[in-house]
């Protein structure tokens, strides 16, 4: 099944599609008279189509964003309103600490002009076919809000052809949008930073019938500016090598924020507890923890962890299969991306197991029990080699335990909201692409 596409096609700015889903609701909060460049919306519920709720609570682009507190009821003729919508979770929260520091950041790179944040939380939007919308989307907030440019911030990948995008803008739309991923995971806020303003003076201003405010800076590897050949898309800044596909897929796994899974494997953590218990407390595995060598509990402590993320991945559904080879690409990046989240959050829950294991073989083992030496500090090695071998037979007993969790919990657990409805919409069309093959 091939996965939703979110490379760049050209797009009506006007159009309206009513197979898009739509943007969260918001509710629209009282503003922070203390944070006076700032306007911000709050996230509220959206529907699991993508549609407005049944309450009739308005959606993100049909919410009214309050002016803030500017001191003036009316907008300077020098005064640039530059609207965020932000992806819910990581997005949203590097977003609202973002745009406290944003007009100070724009004034360094542009001067004679006056700077406005109004920040929103909502799901940038998937069209019926995966696709971001970002030049309806943004062209549609923006006349809607009074914004002279807005920027959507998605945590989903974005592509030209092969290549992966951090940003692109079209300046007759005064929309520009800025995927997460290819940030990396660090130094993000400094990064989605640079990002807005590249988008905001070197493009976006453009957009008020200014010529461009200064030339395009040149950026270091893997970063790079390329020409775009869509209709409406002036330019991209693309992650171009080996290097570039690294940075998107350790963006891609910092956005699912793999230390989520453990809480969520607590069925499987209770199993795995049963049978590192087992090794506390039967003599048998405390001679064979003490023969075994360093590099062969290494070993063993591996082949337990990749067991469990392989029956995690297989078991609850995550691996992604493509049926097109225009998409293979874009699966294999996925599936790599699920497999580190996974790992990742395996191998956190492995090395809290095997921790709790040696503090509770140390409470209640005398040393003199133990084989070998009971001399300090020779002995403290006897208690990690057993809490070692004791929690890698946890871990294969917590992956039979994991059965016991829904899959819809796994996958809320392992994915980012966007990355959850982007796999939604797979799940969808899945069984309508098999009844099209088989008439």
């Amino acid at each position: 099944m091939a996965s939703p596409d979110t490379s760049v096609r050209p797009e009506a700015s006007d159009a309206s599609d009513p197979s898009a889903p739509d943007t969260a609701a918001l509710d629209t909060p009282e503003l922070d008279a203390g944070a006076p460049d700032v306007g911000s919306l709050d996230e509220a519920a959206l529907t699991p189509d993508g549609s407005a709720p049944a309450d009739g609570t308005p959606l993100a682009d049909e919410v009214s964003v309050q002016a803030s507190a500017s001191g003036a009821d009316e907008k300077a003729s020098d005064e640039v309103v530059v609207g965020l919508l932000a992806d819910p979770g990581l997005a949203s929260d590097l977003v609202a600490r973002v745009a406290s520091d944003l007009p100070d950041a724009l004034d360094g790179a542009v001067s004679g002009y006056r700077w406005r944040i109004e920040t929103a939380s909502g799901p940038v939007g998937l069209d019926a076919e995966g696709l971001l919308p970002m030049l309806r989307r943004g062209n549609r907030l923006r006349r809607e809000h009074g914004w002279d440019v807005v920027v959507l911030v998605t945590d989903l990948p974005r592509r030209a052809g092969t290549q992966p995008l951090v940003s692109d803008y079209g300046s007759d739309e005064g929309v520009g949008l800025v995927s997460l991923p290819a940030l990396g995971a660090v130094s993000l806020r400094r990064r989605l930073r640079r990002a807005l303003v590249d988008l905001v003076a070197d493009g976006l201003l453009g957009h008020r019938g200014a010529e461009p405010v200064r030339p395009h800076r040149h950026f270091s590897p893997p970063v790079a500016r390329i020409a775009s050949e869509e209709e409406g898309i002036d330019s991209h800044l693309a992650l171009q090598g080996t290097r570039g596909t690294f940075r998107l897929l350790c963006g891609l796994v910092r956005a699912n924020r793999p230390w989520r899974l453990v809480p969520s494997l607590s069925k499987a953590m209770a199993a795995a507890a049963a049978g590192a218990a087992f090794g506390v407390f039967y003599s048998n595995i405390w001679q064979l923890a003490e023969s075994l060598s360093p590099v062969r509990l290494t070993v063993v402590a591996a082949i337990a962890v990749i067991a469990m993320v392989v029956w995690l991945i297989v078991d609850n559904g995550l691996w992604e299969r493509a049926a097109a080879r225009f998409h293979r690409s874009e699966a294999t990046l996925f599936n790599a991306a699920t497999t580190a989240t996974i790992g990742l959050g395996v191998i956190c829950m492995a090395a809290l197991l095997m921790t709790i294991t040696t503090l509770v073989a140390l409470l209640v083992i005398p040393p003199s029990l133990l084989p070998g030496t009971d001399a300090w500090p020779d002995v403290l090695w006897s208690y990690l080699r057993l809490g070692v071998l004791s929690g890698s037979m946890g871990i294969v007993a917590g992956a039979l335990g994991s059965g016991l969790t829904s899959p819809d919990a796994v996958r809320q657990a392992a994915y980012s909201t966007r990355e959850q409805q982007r796999r939604a919409l797979i799940d969808d069309e899945e069984p309508n692409a098999q009844v099209a093959d088989g008439g």
